[in-house]
C-alpha cells in the first residue's frame, strides 16, 4: 500500500486535478483506491461530486480527526474508489492541533491513516498550496510525492523552494518517504515561455523530470464542472486520458508497481 502526494505550494498548478485522475485511472485498472481531500476549499470532493452526485460522509474529516478515526468518513464511489470529502471546517485544523508539542502535530494524520493502510492499495491525499501544519502532517504521511512544475516562472521558483523545504522536513523527521519526480504541465506545447521553462527543468533537474508531461486540455475543465467522462467515441475524451494515463504508468514503474 502507498501514500501518494502530488504537491507544489504554489496555487493553480494542476496538482488536484492530477490527484483526481489518478485516483480515477487508478482504480479503473484494478487498484482500490482513497482519495483524502485536506482541502478546505475541497475542489477534488467538487469534481467527484460533478462526477457522482451528492457525497455526504457519515462525519466530517475535521470530526473524524478530532476523534481519532476516519472510517466513519470515507465514502464510497464506485466500485475500487473511495473517497473522504474535504470541507470548509478542515480550515479549524491546523488550529487545534497547537496544543499538541511541535514535533508531534505534524505525525497526527500519519497515525490516523495507519489503520487504513491494509485496505486501500493506494491512498492519495489533496492539499491546500500552502506551507502549514496540515501540509506537513500530509508530506510526513506520505510514501512518494510528485512535485508539478507549470512551465511559468512563479510555478519553476515554487518548485525549488518545495524541494529545500521538503528536504528540510525529511532531515527534521527522518521520514522516509521518496520525491518520485517532478511533472511538467505545460499550459501550451507552443508557447516559447513553456517550452523555455520546460528546458531549463529539465537542465535543472536532469532525471527526475517525468519523461510524459501533462498539458492543458478544455476537456478537463468540462470534466471539472460536468463530471468525468470516459466516452469511447469521443477524440477529446479518448485523447485526454491517453495523455494521464502514460503519465500514470510511468509513476507505477517509478514506484515499481507495474503490474
Amino acid at each position: 500500500m502507498s501514500t501518494l502526494l502530488f504537491y507544489n505550494f504554489k496555487g493553480g498548478v494542476g496538482k488536484t486535478t492530477i490527484s483526481v485522475l489518478a485516483a480515477d485511472h487508478l482504480s479503473r485498472i484494478g487498484k482500490k483506491v482513497l482519495l483524502i481531500d485536506l482541502d478546505a476549499q475541497a475542489s477534488a470532493t467538487l469534481f467527484f461530486k460533478n462526477s457522482y452526485g451528492n457525497i455526504t460522509p457519515k462525519r466530517s474529516l475535521f470530526n473524524s480527526l478530532q476523534k481519532e478515526s476516519l472510517q466513519p468518513s470515507i465514502c464510497h464511489l464506485d466500485k475500487n474508489l473511495d473517497l473522504i470529502p474535504g470541507d470548509w471546517d478542515m480550515s479549524l485544523w491546523n488550529q487545534s492541533l497547537e496544543k499538541l508539542p511541535q514535533h508531534d502535530r505534524n505525525l497526527v494524520l500519519k497515525e490516523f491513516i495507519s489503520p487504513l493502510k491494509e485496505k486501500y492499495d493506494f491512498i492519495i491525499l489533496d492539499v491546500p498550496p500552502t506551507l502549514s501544519t496540515l501540509v506537513n502532517n500530509a508530506v510526513l504521511a506520505s510514501d512518494y510525492i510528485v512535485l508539478v512544475l507549470q512551465t511559468q516562472s512563479s510555478s519553476y521558483e515554487g518548485v525549488l523552494r518545495t524541494a529545500q523545504y521538503l528536504s528540510q522536513l525529511r532531515n527534521d523527521y527522518d521520514a522516509n518517504f521518496k520525491l518520485l519526480g517532478i511533472v511538467l504541465y505545460l499550459v501550451s506545447k507552443r508557447a516559447n515561455s513553456d517550452t523555455s521553462i520546460a528546458d531549463e527543468a529539465r537542465k535543472t533537474f536532469g532525471e527526475a523530470i517525468f519523461a510524459n508531461s501533462i498539458y492543458h486540455r478544455e476537456r478537463v475543465k468540462r470534466w471539472a464542472n460536468e463530471g468525468l467522462t470516459h466516452k469511447q467515441n469521443d477524440v477529446h475524451d479518448s485523447r485526454t486520458h491517453e495523455m494521464y494515463t502514460l503519465f500514470f504508468k510511468e509513476l507505477l514503474y517509478r514506484i515499481g508497481d507495474e503490474k
